[in-house]
């Protein structure tokens, strides 16, 4: 869990916390008795790990897991066994809980701001110009992995303004070649062609490897 300002904001992308809160629900039966076995299962050798209880903290902030116990919450438990459109909308809800995104998504009404949108937007929202200046590339990635898991229509649910997506506009001040255009699943993205913007690229990628390789 990343702090700026007085907002805190997960490290732990999306696809891990929903990986880790399926199986919560379905391996442990919605409540972790042993926490050392929980740990394991998360990649560490035991609980006695701060990065394993940094990943139980976002799963926390995201709404996944009981405050105060290791208990799945009802979010958790839609997300692991939806029915209909419920896990997409819970997984919309578990993002925009988190109240930096959710600032910044109404502002941006993007889902790839540009590092200087992005940076002017988070100075802004978190009132704390020198350490936003300085984290604004590594926030903005795990805000554009996180916000890409949202559907377009849902991103215009949030807001009525007319100019809710800024992509488009984008798209239309720049030529193809100047821009990445990723679309691979869930993803569908339109970035400038930068050093930033190819390490955003670069990180979904590997995540998505690593989910192929723990499905087969």
């Amino acid at each position: 869990m990343g702090k700026l300002g007085t907002f805190e904001y997960p490290e732990l992308s999306v696809d891990d916390a929903v990986r880790y809160a399926e199986l919560l629900v379905n391996e442990f039966h919605k409540e972790v008795k042993d926490i050392n076995e929980f740990a394991v299962r998360l990649g560490h050798k035991s609980a006695n790990s701060g990065s394993f209880f940094g990943k139980l903290s976002d799963m926390r902030k995201f709404g996944l897991v009981d405050k105060k116990t290791y208990r799945a919450t009802s979010r958790a438990e839609i997300i692991a066994n939806p029915v209909g459109n419920e896990r997409q909308n819970a997984i919309k809800d578990m993002i925009l809980s988190i109240p930096l995104f959710e600032k910044l998504n109404s502002r941006l009404k993007t889902k790839s701001p540009t590092i200087e949108q992005f940076k002017t937007q988070l100075i802004e929202v978190t009132g704390d110009r020198e350490k936003a200046s300085k984290e604004a590339e590594k926030i903005r990635k795990i805000y554009i992995d996180a916000i890409s898991h949202i559907r377009e229509d849902q991103l215009k649910e949030q807001s009525n303004d007319p100019f809710n997506n800024m992509g488009q506009e984008l798209s239309q001040q720049q030529t193809n070649s100047d821009l990445i255009l990723f679309r691979a699943g869930k993803y569908n993205l339109s970035l400038p062609k930068d050093d930033a913007n190819i390490d955003v690229l670069i990180s979904i990628l590997e995540n998505m490897r690593e989910e192929k390789k723990k499905k087969n």
